[in-house]
């Protein structure tokens, strides 16, 4: 993955650094992504605000799976953020429209934190559900791709 993007910028504007690849935490986030999801699922129609934040937090897992995997850690500015620009870097232009959905639902899932009384109706929870499911299909295809085989042992990540 790494020839295909840039990690440079992130990298030089000290957003990110370098660590040891650390397959075990990848594969945990990669469950818990899953986990996330499930969960999401569950709590959609009782409280489509909480299922908006599980959805988030999937992607904010797989996102952060994808960094441990390419060997980075984001710095303790801008985290969030830093993670969405990451799997920019990685996913490139063909994933634009995801990366702005995911990049809405940061801004969105923060703004729910910090103003209370934000709406979140079950149309607008509903698609980021999907979004969520599309973005952890992806990421979790990449990094499958690229792990050395038999170094990542991922099990049955939606069943577990």
């Amino acid at each position: 993955m790494s020839s295909k993007h840039s990690e440079k910028p992130l990298e030089k504007d000290g957003l990110i650094k370098r660590c040891p690849v650390d397959q075990r935490a990848v594969a945990k986030l990669m469950k818990r992504a899953h986990t996330d999801l499930r969960t999401a699922k569950r709590n959609l129609r009782e409280d489509p605000e909480c299922a908006y934040n599980y959805a988030y937090n999937a992607m904010l897992r797989m996102g952060l799976g994808l960094m441990f995997s390419e060997g980075f850690r984001p710095e303790i500015k801008d985290k969030h953020l830093t993670v969405v620009r990451f799997a920019g870097s990685v996913l490139g232009d063909e994933y634009r429209k995801l990366l702005n959905d995911y990049d809405f639902m940061r801004r969105k899932r923060h703004r729910f934190i910090y103003e209370p009384g934000i709406p979140c109706s079950l149309k607008e929870a509903t698609h980021s559900i999907a979004v969520a499911e599309e973005f952890v299909e992806k990421v979790s295809s990449l990094i499958k791709a690229k792990a050395p085989q038999g170094q990542l042992r991922f099990g049955n990540l939606q069943e577990e």
